[in-house]
């Protein structure tokens, strides 16, 4: 998956997105930014998709392998969610709405 992909499946849901930001080769920055990830290259694409009011990260691995590897490093927070090759952050929402972003980019 791709950003486009999951522009395309979130309009398509009727989620009505609206793109906040978006960056490719976001590994760099991650290590250089977040203590927990210093030390770490992640090969990954950035981007926070704002929905119903709610500002949602989402990160885009080369494959399901970076992607584990970058759950390894965020533990057991509930907030963050993997989806195919896309690990999504979420601020403390309502888990309905949760349940139907994850629904629209599976």
């Amino acid at each position: 998956m791709i950003w486009y992909d999951v522009m395309t499946r979130l309009k398509a849901s009727g989620l009505n997105p609206i793109e906040e930001i978006y960056m490719e080769n976001y590994g760099k920055i991650l290590s250089a930014q977040r203590p927990e990830f210093r030390d770490r290259i992640f090969k990954c694409a950035h981007g926070v998709v704002k929905i119903n009011g709610i500002d949602v990260e989402v990160y885009l691995f080369p494959d399901e392998v970076h992607r584990e590897e970058f759950m390894d490093v965020v533990g057991g927070d509930p907030w963050w969610l993997a989806r195919e090759n896309a690990v999504l952050h979420f601020p403390e929402s309502d888990p309905a709405i949760v349940t139907k972003i994850l629904d629209a980019i599976t």
